[in-house]
C-alpha cells in the first residue's frame, strides 16, 4: 500500500526501505508528465545517488529511510554547489526534499523532516528589468500606427492603457478594478486603490498623461452610450474606469470589467522586442521614479509596498554597474 495514502507511527517507516518510499512518492505525486513533476523524478534519484556514495551503501537498494538524515540532506546541498550546479537548481532540489519530508510528517506521527531546517543557497537579489527611454518610445509609435491602421476603441483604450500603467505604476489587477468614481474631478488623482496588503492608497496622475485619460474618458462615454442612451453620472462613476464590451449587460456594471488576462494580452500586443506584460511596466515606473528621486520610502510608498524592504530590490546593481562606478572612482 502507498505510505503517502495512509496515517502511521513513525517508528514504522524509518527503518523501511529508502528507494521504495521515493518510488512511492512520486507515484503518489508526481505521476504526470508536466515539467515540475520531471523536475522532481530528477531531483530524487540524483539525492539517491549521492546518498548511496555518502552512506557508502552497495546499492541504491539497501539505502534505508533513516539514512535521509538532517546531515545527509546538508551535505548533498554543499555537494551540488561544488559541482558547479546553479543556486536556483539547488534550491529546487532542496525544495523537492523538503515536500517528500513534510507529506510524511503529516502522514506519520512523530516523523521529523529531515530537509526541514536545511537553508537554501542565498543568491544576490537582481533588479527588476525595466524598459529603457528608447524602448518606450518604439512601442508608442508601434501602438499609434496600429491606431491609425484601425482606430478602434479597443486599440486606443489599449494604448491609453499602457501609458496609464507606466504612469502611475499600478498592478494590473489594481488598474482592472478601478472605478470611474474613483478618479478626481480634476483628474489629478486616483483615490483609494486597494492594494495587495488590503490597504488603501491615493494614486497621482501626472500632467504627461492627463491629456491621455481626458481622451480615454470621452471614448469611454461614447461606448457606454450605446448601451445607456440616457448616461447619467452615476452610470460613469459605477461602471470600470477601462471597460469591455465583450458581452457587456447594460444595468450590471460588472459585466463591463476587463478580465485579468486581457489586460496582459493588451500589453503584450505592443512588444517590439522585448516581450511586454504589466508588471515590466510597474518596474519600469519604479526604477524611473527612484532614479529620478533618490528616495526609497517615496517610491516603496508611490507602489504602495507595506514594507520598504520589498522596494529595496530595486536599488541593486548590475556587475557591470559596479565596475564602472570603481573605474570612476579610481580615475578621480
Amino acid at each position: 500500500m502507498n505510505p503517502f495514502s495512509q496515517s502511521r507511527h513513525a517508528d514504522s517507516i524509518s527503518q523501511g526501505n529508502l528507494v521504495e518510499l521515493i518510488d512511492s512518492y512520486i507515484e503518489f505525486y508526481a505521476t504526470s508528465s508536466g515539467h515540475t513533476a520531471r523536475a522532481k523524478k530528477l531531483d530524487l534519484y540524483h539525492f539517491v545517488r549521492f546518498l548511496t556514495d555518502f552512506r557508502k551503501k552497495k546499492s541504491q537498494e539497501s539505502l534505508l529511510v533513516k539514512d535521509w538524515d538532517y546531515s545527509a540532506v546538508q551535505a548533498f546541498v554543499e555537494n551540488c554547489l561544488r559541482a558547479g550546479e546553479s543556486p536556483a537548481t539547488v534550491t529546487r532540489r532542496l525544495a523537492t526534499l523538503k515536500h517528500m519530508g513534510r507529506t510524511l510528517s503529516e502522514k506519520y506521527s512523530g516523523f521529523i523532516n529531515p530537509a526541514r531546517e536545511v537553508k537554501p543557497p542565498k543568491t544576490a537579489p537582481l533588479r527588476p528589468k525595466s524598459l529603457t527611454d528608447d524602448e518606450i518610445e518604439t512601442i508608442r509609435a508601434f501602438a499609434q500606427e496600429k491606431i491609425r491602421l484601425k482606430p478602434s476603441f479597443t486599440r486606443q483604450r489599449n494604448f491609453i492603457l499602457f501609458n496609464f500603467l507606466l504612469d502611475t505604476g499600478l498592478r494590473a489587477e489594481e488598474i482592472r478594478l478601478l472605478k470611474g468614481a474613483q478618479i478626481k474631478a480634476d483628474l489629478h488623482w486616483i483615490e483609494g486603490v486597494r492594494t495587495k496588503g488590503r490597504k488603501f492608497r491615493n494614486v497621482y496622475i501626472t500632467t504627461k498623461v492627463r491629456e491621455d485619460l481626458k481622451t480615454y474618458l470621452a471614448l469611454r462615454e461614447k461606448q457606454l452610450k450605446k448601451y445607456y442612451p440616457t448616461l447619467t453620472a452615476k452610470v460613469l462613476s459605477d461602471h470600470p474606469l477601462f471597460i469591455s464590451t465583450h458581452n457587456a449587460v447594460p444595468g450590471k456594471p460588472q459585466s463591463f470589467y476587463l478580465d485579468p488576462k486581457t489586460i496582459w494580452r493588451a500589453i503584450r500586443d505592443f512588444s517590439q522586442g522585448t516581450k511586454l506584460h504589466p508588471h515590466l511596466l510597474r518596474h519600469s515606473f519604479a526604477i524611473d521614479l527612484l532614479e529620478d528621486s533618490k528616495d526609497i520610502r517615496l517610491v516603496s510608498q508611490a507602489l504602495g509596498h507595506s514594507d520598504v524592504r520589498i522596494t529595496m530590490r530595486y536599488t541593486e546593481r548590475r556587475d557591470e554597474e559596479i565596475a564602472e562606478a570603481l573605474e570612476a572612482a579610481r580615475k578621480r
